[in-house]
């Protein structure tokens, strides 16, 4: 029998990258804090992952793979049953962690309380893992607060929070458009008064590649979160929202490979949370 652990990386998959996948697990089992476990859910895959964690022998590593094809959503919620830990760390699959990124993040939840939710900057790297520049969010809750109207101002991948926090909230709900389930998410906890905060450090090193999410379902992405925007925000977009939502509608004109390039040309150019932030993307999530 294994300690539990206090923390909970979650990670859900489909078609897992032979490269991508297992830099994004190594990445985690590297981490300078041990006390953790690597949860997986996998929705079936051509490739299973199982196939390729079997080069790694760490207990720590909980693999649970789905007879049927759910949703993200649902494998989402299904790593949240999983987890044992008080806290619990999102990845993407095709992503990597700073080796200090699990222990920072619990250190800051364990010294502030009232915060539920922390992120991190972002690394941003090519399909080679070379750099490509960084991505900037605001840091306090309230500059978080104000931007979720206009953006999402939280980098899923690079999230941790509190796992009785989000599952007294009612977990991920979103699966009307794809990939927008944390933006929904956060907006829900933030009309419920939940706080949120990221840290400083580019802790993740998020990779930007043609057959990524945000590559082949932007369209979608650009539906999702102007949906969740009139969910929530509608209210509370002022003039620089209202243009912002404007504009990503005039994006679902455009073709999607247009598309894509300004989603990178626009991610990769700002350093200011505004900048910083595709138009038309809830976030990286």
């Amino acid at each position: 029998m294994h300690p539990q652990p206090l923390v909970s990386v979650v990670m859900t998959v489909l078609e897992p990258d032979p490269r991508y996948f297992p830099e994004a697990v190594a990445s985690v089992l590297a981490q300078d804090y041990a006390n953790l476990e690597l949860v997986i859910v996998e929705d079936p895959s051509s490739r299973s992952a199982a196939e390729l964690l079997r080069s790694f022998a760490d207990p720590r590593i909980v693999h649970h793979a789905n007879p049927n094809r759910t949703s993200h959503s649902r494998q989402r919620n299904q790593s949240l049953q999983l987890a044992q830990g008080e806290f619990v760390a999102t990845l993407d699959a095709d992503d990597i962690c700073h080796p200090q990124r699990i222990g920072k993040q619990v250190r800051y939840l364990q010294e502030n309380p009232a915060v539920a939710v922390v992120g991190t900057q972002l690394a941003i790297i090519d399909a080679e893992g070379q750099p490509l520049g960084s991505r900037i969010y605001p840091l306090a809750h309230e500059e978080i607060l104000a931007a979720l109207p206009r953006y999402n101002p939280i980098a899923q991948p690079s999230v941790m929070f509190r796992k009785a926090a989000i599952v007294e909230a009612g977990g991920y709900r979103y699966d009307r458009f794809p990939a927008v389930e944390d933006y929904e998410l956060w907006s829900r906890l933030a009309t419920q008064g939940t706080r949120f905060a990221n840290l400083s450090e580019a802790l993740l090193k998020y990779r930007l590649h043609p057959g990524g999410m945000k590559a082949t379902r932007l369209k979608g992405i650009l539906r999702g979160t102007l949906d969740v925007k009139n969910r929530y925000w509608r209210s509370h977009l002022g003039l620089r929202g209202r243009l912002r939502m404007a504009l990503e509608r005039l994006l679902l004109l455009v073709p999607p490979a247009v598309t894509y390039q300004l989603f990178t040309w626009t991610m990769l150019r700002g350093r200011t949370p505004d900048r910083a932030e595709a138009p038309g993307s809830s976030g990286i999530g």
